[in-house]
């Protein structure tokens, strides 16, 4: 509710104001719960209580020139009273009873039933909190007030008296609430029921609750409460019951993550002893094989683009795919162009079966992940080309990338014939023809070749262990690199990570498991397609080793198998491990 911009002391300080201001009822509010509110305040002293439960306070009540201020954050909590701040004024409303009072943050100035006077001594701020003078507070909500000074301790009862509309005015709705059952356990899902009413039958429009956690993992007394306002704009008052956590432990955080926690959602990790569950996962072993059908060419060095030239060269007679990814470092605008050659003597067709690919961005993960989801899709826009004998055309030519952008491209062809492919970093303007004599960049790391293998197909059975299960992608010790050859180095290359390789995972009699992903090695974010539906893991940002796993689904149980298609995205790091967790 905050604008940023304030200054910190009054940002303080509309904080406490917001939440005191919560807590006095406006005249035409409906009844609130009449049972009575204990709180027990020691001067200078954190801890506090209400109703008999501790509670440690942010600003604890304090004595200034002999006067008393107590904090307003917890008390309008405790109390329920509403408020209205206005953000253009940066002026807070108050209404007490017959009292009306708004305070000027801008000019510390209070105006209180029409009379304008100074900020204090009805409110002062003290370490950055705006507090108030308990007399003058318990005046307004007609409150009752002890005070033993052995102990410095202020004992307030406030008993909330219901209002009643005048006749023909619309009623207010009513808050109430319920529990399934009158207590649960650590790590127990509780439920609540909504018992709310309007008389009028305007509906209940809006509910605003505290502290209705879907789960509490201490035991404990814990309240919980309740406004609701219908589709009139009337308010009900704060309905409040006592929530009883046993000692009795039903399921830990992780337990309950992995049982409950919505998929395709992130569950952190709150120290390294969850983390290593999932690290010491027994690892399956996988019945792999590989289809050679598709030569795969990749042009991922120089990544880092630091002049314009021949990044890769290589033919594809058939199936092919193509893939590249490149990052420019110069400091002028670069094209990253794909363009086929046709050194026969009759026309060549090539046709695009699948494609992805990004707008140049600054984001590595992203434009992997990207390019990645787009081919997952098998959603092809691009035409079939005709290459002439003797012809050289473009066959993609992406929008200018800028120093530091990067873009990441993947297209499944097949063609009727020998075409020579050249992955072309390019300048802005130049004719195919001054791109034919470019010159061709030295290899400097990452991977550069063509390999015979494009598609490896894995099946899984999940019943060779018991416990938490794994599957390894792309550690090069259960899952091996591709080999292939660069022929403009003349050398066997490793395909590192596995770019541009489609995964086929079948896991069979998987139980009812939670999938979820661990990133070992590093920052991960790519697409998954599971039983033909596509999962971003994770939807937004990435996910690294230690932030957490992400839960990918949730099995029956009854499934004769699951299957998964995976793509290593560019800009992620490996390996990954899929982790079978078993479900109650």
């Amino acid at each position: 509710m905050v604008h940023p911009n304030i200054f910190t002391f009054l940002r303080m300080w509309l904080v406490a104001c917001f939440c005191f201001l919560n807590a006095i009822p406006l005249e035409s509010h409906a009844a609130l719960s009449t049972s009575s509110i204990r709180v027990l305040l020691y001067v200078d002293q954190q801890e506090a209580y209400v109703n008999g439960t501790v509670v440690l306070l942010d600003a604890p009540a304090t004595i200034f020139a002999g006067k008393t201020y107590v904090p307003l954050k917890f008390l309008g909590d405790t109390f329920g009273f509403p408020v209205d701040f206005d953000a253009v004024t940066q002026t807070v409303s108050i209404k007490a009873v017959q009292t009306v009072a708004s305070v000027a943050l801008s000019t510390n100035l209070v105006t209180i039933d029409g009379q304008t006077t100074a900020l204090e001594p009805n409110f002062r701020v003290v370490n950055n909190r705006l507090m108030t003078q308990l007399s003058w507070l318990m005046t307004q909500i007609n409150a009752k007030l002890k005070y033993d000074a052995a102990l410095r301790r202020i004992e307030i009862t406030y008993v909330p008296v219901p209002t009643v509309n005048r006749v023909g005015e619309n009623s207010n709705p009513v808050a109430k609430f319920t529990f399934a059952k009158p207590t649960y356990r650590i790590g127990e899902r509780i439920k609540y029921i909504d018992l709310s009413y309007d008389a009028d039958g305007d509906g209940i429009a809006f509910v605003s609750w505290k502290n209705n956690r879907e789960v509490f993992y201490e035991a404990g007394t814990y309240e919980i409460s309740l406004q609701v306002t219908d589709s009139k704009g009337n308010v009900s008052g704060i309905y409040r019951r006592m929530l009883t956590i046993t000692n009795e432990v039903y399921m830990n955080r992780l337990e309950y993550a992995m049982h409950e926690q919505k998929p395709q959602s992130i569950f952190k990790f709150s120290g390294s002893a969850e983390r290593m569950t999932f690290v010491n996962a027994t690892k399956l072993t996988v019945n792999a094989s590989a289809r050679t059908d598709r030569k795969l060419l990749v042009s991922d060095s120089p990544e880092r683009v630091k002049e314009h030239g021949i990044l890769y060269r290589d033919t594809v007679n058939g199936y092919g795919r193509l893939y590249a990814n490149h990052l420019n470092a110069t400091l002028e605008p670069l094209q990253l162009a794909i363009v086929a050659t046709n050194a026969g003597t009759t026309p060549v067709m090539i046709r695009t079966t699948h494609q992805g690919e990004v707008l140049p961005s600054i984001y590595a993960n992203l434009i992997g992940h990207q390019a990645t989801v787009d081919f997952l899709l098998d959603d092809v826009s691009k035409s079939d080309l005709v290459v002439e004998p003797g012809e050289t055309a473009a066959y993609a030519i992406m929008p200018n990338f800028l120093p530091g952008q990067g873009v990441n491209l993947i297209y499944d062809i097949v063609t009727n014939g020998e075409i020579t492919f050249d992955f072309v970093a390019m300048l802005p303007g130049d004719s195919l023809e001054v791109v034919r004599f470019y010159p061709k960049l030295p290899y400097d790391n990452h991977v550069r070749g063509s390999f015979p293998v494009s598609q490896v197909d894995w099946e899984v059975d999940a019943t060779a262990a018991t416990g938490l299960k794994a599957i390894t992608i792309g550690d090069n010790i259960r899952d091996k690199f591709v080999m292939g050859f660069d022929p403009l180095r003349n050398l066997e290359v490793p395909n590192y990570g596995n770019y541009g390789v489609i995964y086929n995972i079948r896991i069979l009699n998987s139980g009812k498991v939670a999938i979820a992903l661990l990133a070992r090695g590093g920052p991960f974010k790519g697409p998954f397609k599971i039983n033909g539906e596509m999962v971003l893991a994770p939807a937004s940002g990435t996910i690294t080793p230690f932030d957490g796993t992400f839960i990918l689904m949730r099995t029956v149980g009854n499934e004769p198998f699951i299957d998964l298609i995976f793509s290593p995205p560019a800009g992620s790091a490996f390996p990954i491990d899929l982790v079978l967790y078993p479900l109650r």
